[in-house]
């Protein structure tokens, strides 16, 4: 990112301070400044949009009857505690969370939260994360609760390639992430129920299995092509898996920085839906995960 901001959704105080931690540190890596963002919906006789902090009255209504205050003050305070030179700026907004995340998306990466993990160690969405995660054309992380504590790194950040439009972009999205952050990617494929020569291959019999691997390897390279290129130093580890694509990505992302796959959703207003595999991914990746969307203009 050489201009814009790292934006990420302040939620009600201690929900998100996640994805502030987090947040924090990539502004600091991509050398931007840091915008908070919280959204106070349904406050009876305000104004909808952006509060002007002159707007005394608005602030007094807001401090009186919601939680907007506190949540931004204790977000500020996250972000400047760990990177007291970063800058940031802080907006509050009254109106649709979902909305106001995306109105400051334009060259920006946003960044959302998520909330606990339920009995089968799956991530609860919230409407915030899932509707931005969906609508926005712009990439968006999501932060599972845990992120941004201080973690042994890795250094390792994944992308699912699968061939499509969206995997090239996430590909080059993992690369740019792994520059910064000095780590080397490690590009998925996997494949599942195939048939060659009129055979289903479920073993791994050298001859046929091997035509599989070879067609999905030929398919991830064509789609690193453009990102081998403009990341020459980074390096990338291709990786043809025979199994299920969501639990192969989930596995993965216990032991990578960043998980980054592609939206692969249809419809949908101001971008595409998320597709099933990916909304499976978000709710079971034990670290952050990347959506990427190629330009549909």
């Amino acid at each position: 990112m050489s201009k814009g901001f790292v934006v990420v959704g302040v939620d009600v105080p201690g929900t998100s301070s996640g994805a502030v931690r987090w947040a924090a540190e990539a502004a600091v890596l991509h050398e931007v400044p840091l915008k908070l963002v919280h959204a106070a919906d349904d406050v009876a006789g305000l104004p909808g949009g952006e509060v002007s902090a002159e707007d005394s009255t608005t602030i007094d209504v807001l401090r009186e009857n919601t939680s907007a205050l506190s949540s931004l003050t204790e977000a500020r305070e996250t972000a400047q505690a760990l990177h007291p030179d970063l800058q940031l700026e802080v907006v509050e907004v009254v109106g649709d969370a979902v909305q106001a995340l995306l109105s400051h998306q334009e060259h920006s990466l946003l960044v959302v939260g998520t909330g606990h993990r339920n009995a089968l160690s799956e991530l609860i969405l919230g409407s915030t994360s899932l509707g931005v995660a969906m609508h926005a054309t712009s990439p968006v992380v999501v932060v599972p609760p845990t992120s941004g504590e201080p973690a042994e790194q890795h250094g390792l950040v994944a992308v699912a390639v699968d061939g499509s439009s969206d995997s090239a972009v996430a590909a080059r999205i993992a690369c740019r992430e792994a520059r910064i952050r000095g780590a080397r990617v490690i590009a998925v494929n996997t494949w599942g129920l195939e048939v060659v020569d009129g055979f289903v291959v479920t073993e791994s019999d050298p001859e046929q299995y091997a035509v599989i691997k070879d067609r999905q390897t030929a398919l991830v390279e064509r789609a690193l092509t453009s990102a081998r290129r403009d990341y020459p130093d980074v390096e990338i580890e291709v990786s043809v898996v025979h199994g299920q694509a969501v639990r192969s990505l989930v596995e993965l992302s216990e032991r990578a920085d960043l998980l980054v796959i592609g939206s692969r959703g249809l419809g949908g207003f101001a971008g595409k839906l998320l597709g099933s595999v990916s909304q499976r991914v978000l709710r079971g990746s034990k670290c952050p995960v990347i959506i990427a969307k190629a330009s549909r203009s």
